[in-house]
């Protein structure tokens, strides 16, 4: 017999259980967190952008401002795709335990889930978000190289 949980804490019950509960609780966190980086990314983007086709700023100080544009898309795709292989990851371990038990399964894929209650999925939502959001940013970054590199050309 396991002894009583020391502090309010600690997990009590079956291991693979708590292990689960773990790992479904660490995915739904990423699930809540992985939008919020691309999301102020884009915001800070949209700001460096506006400052480097501004012609009441200093020329260098705008140069920069479309480098950090694009690093910031680079930096931001970066942490959304570690974030989002984690989460997968996560996902694919939760998907074997269910099957592993003969579980409904409540982590498979979200195409998947739609196919089997017979759900379409609509044309604009047929992207994967993560490439979409990626996409977006990639746009800015972009824009901001682009407007550095005619910054530094022009005289």
């Amino acid at each position: 017999m396991r002894p009583a949980p020391t502090t309010p804490s600690e997990p009590t019950g079956n291991p693979s259980i708590v292990q689960y509960q773990v790992v479904a609780a660490r995915r739904q966190s990423y699930e809540e967190k992985i939008w919020q980086v691309p999301a102020i990314t884009l915001a800070a983007q949209a700001v460096l952008l506006t400052a480097a086709a501004s012609e009441n700023i200093v020329r260098i100080d705008r140069i920069v401002a479309g480098f950090l544009t694009a690093g910031a898309a680079l930096i931001a795709s970066n942490l959304l795709l570690r974030q989002r292989r984690n989460q997968e990851a996560d996902k694919a371990w939760l998907s074997n335990f269910e099957f592993r038990r003969r579980w409904a399964s409540a982590h498979k894929d979200a195409d998947l889930r739609a196919k089997d209650v017979k759900i379409k999925t609509p044309f604009l939502a047929k992207p994967k978000p993560h490439l979409v959001w990626i996409l977006g940013m990639a746009v800015f970054g972009g824009l901001g190289l682009a407007a550095s590199v005619c910054l530094m050309l022009s005289t």
